[in-house]
């Protein structure tokens, strides 16, 4: 791959890996139950699947924002795993695997936004991960 063929500047690109990072959790704090976010289900009928998922996602996700600089190639990887568990998260909402019941129109475009932010991530990662994989 020749230098004029990148579509993202490395620097940048693990710039975008760290913002999408911090802004997926961030919307996700937007989810959760009031006082705090939109959610407005009971929680009672949460699945055990979520609460499963949920630390995956955190732990994916810090892990990643602490090495995307200091070891890329590891931050790039990591990175695309929390967007994979973030897209499946997504999914799972929609096929009410984490609350049977219908979720109102602000929690579902909060959910969205997460999921657009994921596939970005996932994007910008694997860009930053064969950036690493060719020198």
């Amino acid at each position: 791959m020749s230098a004029n063929s990148r579509i993202l500047n490395p620097r940048w690109a693990r710039t975008g890996v760290l913002g999408s990072v911090i802004a997926i959790p961030i919307l996700a704090v937007l989810e959760s139950p009031p006082p705090i976010g939109f959610e407005t289900r009971p929680q009672g009928d949460v699945s055990h699947f979520r609460v499963a998922l949920l630390p995956g996602i955190l732990v994916t996700e810090t892990a990643t924002i602490l090495l995307v600089f200091k070891r890329p190639q590891l931050g790039a990887t990591l990175a695309i795993v929390a967007a994979v568990l973030n897209i499946l998260q997504v999914f799972g909402g929609q096929l009410h695997l984490m609350q049977p019941r219908v979720a109102p129109f602000g929690y579902l475009m909060l959910e969205y936004s997460v999921g657009l932010f994921a596939m970005a991530l996932a994007y910008i990662a694997c860009t930053v991960h064969q950036e690493r994989t060719n020198q």
